[in-house]
């Protein structure tokens, strides 16, 4: 049976629970939240507003400054362009994934913003936040960044990059993609004023759902524009949260889903979660140091600064090659670059990188077995 080291694309498998949830939103709650005023659908809309309750309880929002989304990547494009509506210039991180870095070289392209791209350098976060100051102009009206980088799972100094934005009088937008349900990423905690975050990773639930949690007072223009089921003959969007960034039918089956995700995170405990992935995450790294040819992009994996990601390379092997060939042997780990486009330059990985990532699912046992294949690999090129 194929070993699953893929979690920082999408956790699998999902907890039975989360599971059961979806099922019981399309037998039970069939009707459309906020969309009519019979019992099904009411009944739907309680659930839902319990589900919005959950993620701004974990997140540490209002609920009506919680909004769900498409996805992480919707969020992010929601509260880019949003934030840069006026035009100024945005500031956004190298280790950035594509659903930051996209959003703001097409507005740079539509001419509606100057964009300047900060590097990062692991273990070095004073550096890292001088090449920020350095690149400050009076006219920067956002920064964003990913709080853990999708490829080697280094935090970055989010709280210091907040404080500068805010003395600045920018807005912070933080990617909470690779850290929520896995470390703590609230508002208050990481400092950010917008936090956007996936549902189908560290938060166990499925794919297609994310989330939009804004600090109290943050105000975005809608990114698309549909019904509501509120002042229906209104030709513009309503002015109240979350109902103004809610536009047609949310995905009900998977914010239901989600909601039972976040139980089962809580539940679990972040401390112990991370813990756990934190000790499987060493093991690999460790491992892979006595591996002839095995290079660690970046500065590998060290509790407390890293998530449990650790991205390497064999020898002159191109990445996808790799992990076909861990594939063939039973474990799916990526290969490539893990739509993180500016990163690559930074770590000198060229050809891109394997990526192995843990969840909960994962045992000792199974990355010792990992081990192996990735020393026959090294073995027979």
């Amino acid at each position: 049976m194929a070993v699953y080291f893929d979690h920082a694309a999408t956790s699998y498998p999902k907890p039975a629970l989360v599971v059961r949830a979806m099922e019981e939103a399309l037998i039970l709650y069939g009707g459309n939240p906020g969309h009519g005023g019979h019992r099904m659908a009411m009944r739907a809309a309680g659930k839902l507003f319990a589900a919005r309750e959950a993620a701004a309880g974990l997140f540490g929002t209002e609920t009506e400054n919680l909004v769900f989304t498409p996805g992480c990547t919707f969020a992010l494009n929601l509260a880019i362009k949003g934030a840069m509506a006026e035009g100024g210039r945005l500031l956004v991180s190298m280790y950035d994934h594509n659903a930051s870095l996209r959003p703001a070289a097409a507005l740079e392209r539509a001419g509606k913003c100057a964009v300047g791209y900060f590097p990062v350098y692991e273990g070095d976060d004073g550096r890292t936040l001088r090449q920020l100051r350095q690149m400050w102009t009076p006219d920067v009206r956002a920064v964003v960044c990913t709080h853990a980088s999708n490829v080697t799972g280094y935090l970055l100094p989010v709280r210091e990059i907040a404080e500068m934005a805010h003395r600045y009088g920018a807005l912070f937008i933080l990617d909470a993609a690779q850290t929520a349900g896995v470390l703590p990423a609230t508002l208050r905690e990481t400092g950010a004023d917008i936090l956007c975050a996936a549902g189908h990773k560290g938060l166990l639930g499925p794919m297609g759902v994310g989330v939009l949690a804004m600090r109290a007072g943050v105000r975005l223009p809608p990114l698309i524009d549909g019904g509501t089921g509120i002042y229906s003959l209104d030709q513009g969007m309503p002015e109240e949260s979350p109902e103004r960034y809610e536009a047609g039918t949310v995905n009900f089956p998977g914010i239901f889903a989600l909601a039972a995700g976040i139980r089962e995170v809580r539940r679990r405990g972040l401390l112990g979660i991370y813990r756990r992935e934190a000790a499987l995450a060493r093991m690999f790294a460790e491992g892979l140091r006595g591996v002839d040819g095995v290079r660690i992009a970046g500065r590998g994996f060290r509790e407390g600064e890293n998530t449990a990601t650790v991205s390497f390379n064999i020898g002159g092997m191109d990445a996808a090659q790799v992990s076909e060939a861990l594939s063939r042997e039973g474990y799916m780990l990526r290969g490539g670059y893990h739509c993180a486009g500016m990163i690559h330059a930074l770590l000198g990985t060229e050809k891109g990188t394997v990526r192995f990532s843990c969840g909960p699912g994962n045992t000792p046992g199974q990355v010792a077995g990992l081990l192996s294949a990735v020393k026959k690999v090294a073995r027979t090129g």
